[in-house]
Protein backbone atom coordinates (compact mmCIF):
# COMPACT_ATOMS: atom_id res chain seq x y z
CA UNK A 1 0.00 0.00 0.00
CA UNK A 2 2.03 2.74 -1.53
CA UNK A 3 1.33 6.56 -0.08
CA UNK A 4 2.94 9.64 -1.55
CA UNK A 5 3.17 13.12 0.05
CA UNK A 6 0.04 14.28 -0.35
CA UNK A 7 -2.01 11.42 1.17
CA UNK A 8 -4.20 12.65 3.87
CA UNK A 9 -3.46 10.70 6.97
CA UNK A 10 -7.44 10.11 9.28
CA UNK A 11 -7.55 11.84 12.03
CA UNK A 12 -6.34 10.31 15.33
CA UNK A 13 -8.33 8.36 17.15
CA UNK A 14 -8.62 8.71 21.02
CA UNK A 15 -8.11 5.88 23.65
CA UNK A 16 -11.55 4.36 23.08
CA UNK A 17 -12.36 3.29 26.38
CA UNK A 18 -11.12 3.43 30.09
CA UNK A 19 -12.48 4.42 33.77
CA UNK A 20 -11.52 8.30 34.69
CA UNK A 21 -10.27 7.20 37.61
CA UNK A 22 -7.56 5.14 35.87
CA UNK A 23 -6.71 7.74 32.96
CA UNK A 24 -4.20 10.91 33.34
CA UNK A 25 -2.77 13.34 31.10
CA UNK A 26 -0.03 14.43 33.16
CA UNK A 27 3.19 15.45 30.61
CA UNK A 28 5.83 14.95 33.30
CA UNK A 29 4.41 11.42 34.64
CA UNK A 30 3.74 10.27 31.06
CA UNK A 31 7.37 11.06 30.16
CA UNK A 32 8.71 9.59 33.25
CA UNK A 33 7.05 5.92 31.73
CA UNK A 34 8.25 6.92 28.32
CA UNK A 35 12.00 7.16 29.55
CA UNK A 36 11.60 4.13 31.51
CA UNK A 37 9.94 1.92 29.25
CA UNK A 38 10.62 2.86 25.84
CA UNK A 39 10.03 -0.15 24.16
CA UNK A 40 6.70 0.38 22.23
CA UNK A 41 4.57 -1.99 20.78
CA UNK A 42 3.54 0.13 17.42
CA UNK A 43 -0.06 -0.56 15.91
CA UNK A 44 -0.71 0.32 12.40
CA UNK A 45 -3.50 -1.24 9.40
CA UNK A 46 -2.79 -2.63 6.26
CA UNK A 47 -6.41 -2.25 4.82
CA UNK A 48 -8.42 -4.74 7.38
CA UNK A 49 -5.24 -6.17 8.28
CA UNK A 50 -3.23 -5.19 11.63
CA UNK A 51 0.12 -5.20 11.76
CA UNK A 52 2.29 -4.68 15.11
CA UNK A 53 6.01 -4.45 15.85
CA UNK A 54 8.40 -3.60 18.98
CA UNK A 55 10.11 -0.31 18.50
CA UNK A 56 12.48 1.30 20.83
CA UNK A 57 11.05 5.34 21.12
CA UNK A 58 12.38 8.46 22.56
CA UNK A 59 11.11 11.98 22.69
CA UNK A 60 12.47 14.38 20.37
CA UNK A 61 13.94 17.24 22.41
CA UNK A 62 11.74 19.89 23.08
CA UNK A 63 8.49 18.28 21.43
CA UNK A 64 6.08 16.05 22.13
CA UNK A 65 6.79 13.89 19.23
CA UNK A 66 8.83 10.60 18.90
CA UNK A 67 11.67 9.14 17.24
CA UNK A 68 13.11 5.50 16.62
CA UNK A 69 14.05 3.43 13.95
CA UNK A 70 13.62 0.10 12.07
CA UNK A 71 14.77 -2.71 9.98
CA UNK A 72 13.68 -1.81 6.53
CA UNK A 73 12.52 -5.00 5.71
CA UNK A 74 10.13 -4.72 8.66
CA UNK A 75 6.60 -4.74 5.94
CA UNK A 76 5.10 -2.28 8.45
CA UNK A 77 7.13 0.38 7.08
CA UNK A 78 8.91 -0.64 3.45
CA UNK A 79 7.84 1.09 1.34
CA UNK A 80 5.56 3.46 2.81
CA UNK A 81 6.28 7.25 3.44
CA UNK A 82 3.29 7.68 5.95
CA UNK A 83 1.41 5.70 8.50
CA UNK A 84 -1.24 6.21 11.09
CA UNK A 85 -0.13 4.11 14.08
CA UNK A 86 -1.40 3.96 17.75
CA UNK A 87 1.45 3.26 20.01
CA UNK A 88 1.62 1.52 23.42
CA UNK A 89 4.41 2.08 26.30
CA UNK A 90 4.00 -0.68 28.88
CA UNK A 91 5.01 -0.41 31.78
CA UNK A 92 5.23 -2.37 35.63
CA UNK A 93 2.13 -4.78 35.39
CA UNK A 94 0.93 -7.96 38.04
CA UNK A 95 -2.11 -9.77 39.32
CA UNK A 96 -3.09 -8.90 42.44
CA UNK A 97 -4.47 -11.65 44.91
CA UNK A 98 -7.32 -11.27 47.40
CA UNK A 99 -4.38 -11.69 50.08
CA UNK A 100 -2.25 -9.26 49.05
CA UNK A 101 -5.28 -6.72 50.46
CA UNK A 102 -5.49 -5.51 54.10
CA UNK A 103 -9.70 -5.67 53.57
CA UNK A 104 -11.68 -8.02 51.75
CA UNK A 105 -11.21 -7.71 48.12
CA UNK A 106 -11.63 -9.77 44.83
CA UNK A 107 -8.26 -10.43 42.63
CA UNK A 108 -7.63 -8.02 39.96
CA UNK A 109 -5.10 -6.96 37.54
CA UNK A 110 -2.87 -3.60 38.11
CA UNK A 111 -0.76 -1.97 35.89
CA UNK A 112 0.95 1.38 33.92
CA UNK A 113 0.66 1.91 30.20
CA UNK A 114 0.82 5.19 27.81
CA UNK A 115 -1.03 4.97 24.71
CA UNK A 116 -0.92 7.39 21.87
CA UNK A 117 -1.85 8.28 18.57
CA UNK A 118 -0.14 10.01 15.68
CA UNK A 119 1.29 10.24 11.97
CA UNK A 120 4.51 8.20 11.12
CA UNK A 121 6.79 9.98 8.75
CA UNK A 122 9.08 7.04 7.52
CA UNK A 123 12.74 8.25 6.45
CA UNK A 124 15.25 6.51 3.86
CA UNK A 125 17.49 9.74 3.50
CA UNK A 126 20.83 8.26 4.63
CA UNK A 127 21.60 11.80 6.22
CA UNK A 128 18.78 11.86 8.13
CA UNK A 129 18.95 8.06 9.14
CA UNK A 130 22.38 8.76 10.51
CA UNK A 131 21.14 11.85 12.54
CA UNK A 132 18.22 9.59 14.44
CA UNK A 133 21.22 7.10 15.12
CA UNK A 134 23.23 9.79 16.44
CA UNK A 135 20.42 10.96 19.04
CA UNK A 136 19.20 7.81 19.82
CA UNK A 137 22.48 6.71 21.10
CA UNK A 138 22.74 10.47 22.72
CA UNK A 139 19.98 9.31 24.80
CA UNK A 140 20.51 6.23 26.05
CA UNK A 141 24.71 6.06 26.44
CA UNK A 142 26.14 7.99 29.26
CA UNK A 143 28.93 10.67 27.90
CA UNK A 144 31.49 8.66 29.55
CA UNK A 145 30.47 5.53 28.48
CA UNK A 146 32.96 3.22 26.03
CA UNK A 147 30.17 3.16 23.13
CA UNK A 148 29.78 6.69 21.19
CA UNK A 149 27.94 7.15 18.06
CA UNK A 150 30.11 7.95 15.08
CA UNK A 151 28.93 7.76 11.75
CA UNK A 152 32.67 7.17 10.12
CA UNK A 153 32.67 3.75 12.33
CA UNK A 154 32.32 0.92 9.98
CA UNK A 155 30.04 -0.94 11.35
CA UNK A 156 27.48 2.13 11.20
CA UNK A 157 28.13 2.16 7.73
CA UNK A 158 26.98 -0.81 7.15
CA UNK A 159 24.31 -0.95 9.52
CA UNK A 160 22.55 2.97 8.23
CA UNK A 161 21.53 1.95 4.65
CA UNK A 162 19.59 -1.33 5.98
CA UNK A 163 17.35 0.92 8.57
CA UNK A 164 14.52 3.25 8.26
CA UNK A 165 13.93 6.02 10.53
CA UNK A 166 10.73 7.34 12.13
CA UNK A 167 9.09 10.35 13.13
CA UNK A 168 6.10 10.10 14.95
CA UNK A 169 4.03 13.68 15.45
CA UNK A 170 1.63 12.62 18.73
CA UNK A 171 -1.94 13.98 18.22
CA UNK A 172 -3.17 12.04 21.39
CA UNK A 173 -1.30 10.54 24.32
CA UNK A 174 -2.84 9.78 27.66
CA UNK A 175 -1.49 7.27 30.51
CA UNK A 176 -3.72 4.12 31.99
CA UNK A 177 -2.78 3.69 35.27
CA UNK A 178 -4.44 1.17 37.38
CA UNK A 179 -2.98 0.39 40.80
CA UNK A 180 -6.01 -0.17 42.76
CA UNK A 181 -7.25 3.70 43.00
CA UNK A 182 -10.55 2.34 43.58
CA UNK A 183 -9.66 0.98 46.71
CA UNK A 184 -8.82 2.67 50.32
CA UNK A 185 -5.14 3.85 50.46
CA UNK A 186 -4.16 0.77 52.53
CA UNK A 187 -5.39 -1.63 49.93
CA UNK A 188 -3.73 0.69 47.32
CA UNK A 189 -0.16 0.66 49.22
CA UNK A 190 -0.63 -3.37 49.78
CA UNK A 191 -1.32 -4.00 46.03
CA UNK A 192 1.77 -1.84 45.03
CA UNK A 193 3.91 -3.46 47.11
CA UNK A 194 2.80 -6.94 45.99
CA UNK A 195 3.37 -5.69 42.68
CA UNK A 196 6.77 -4.46 43.20
CA UNK A 197 7.41 -7.78 44.94
CA UNK A 198 6.14 -9.73 41.43
CA UNK A 199 8.51 -8.04 39.68
CA UNK A 200 11.37 -8.59 41.53
CA UNK A 201 11.32 -12.55 40.40
CA UNK A 202 13.86 -13.22 38.32
CA UNK A 203 12.92 -14.06 34.69
CA UNK A 204 15.88 -15.58 34.22
CA UNK A 205 14.95 -19.39 34.05
CA UNK A 206 12.72 -19.04 31.62
CA UNK A 207 14.58 -16.44 29.49
CA UNK A 208 17.28 -18.97 29.42
CA UNK A 209 14.96 -21.89 27.89
CA UNK A 210 15.70 -19.49 24.58
CA UNK A 211 19.11 -19.72 24.42
CA UNK A 212 21.58 -22.40 23.44
CA UNK A 213 23.11 -23.70 27.04
CA UNK A 214 26.72 -21.90 27.68
CA UNK A 215 29.07 -24.36 27.11
CA UNK A 216 27.31 -25.09 23.59
CA UNK A 217 27.36 -21.62 22.13
CA UNK A 218 29.74 -20.12 20.19
CA UNK A 219 31.08 -16.00 20.14
CA UNK A 220 31.18 -14.62 16.34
Amino acid sequence: MMQTDEYIVPPAAQVPFHYDAFRFNDPERIDAIVDSFPLALFISTDGPRPLASHVPLLRMSGSRNLFGHVDAANPQFAGLRRIHAHIVFMGPDSYIPPEAYVTRQLPTWNYVSVHMSGVVEIINDLPRKLEVLRETAAFLQPDDAPYQFDAQDERVKRFAPHILALRVTVEHEEARIKLSQDKGPSDQHAALDHLLANRARSPRPLLETFLQPLDASTDD
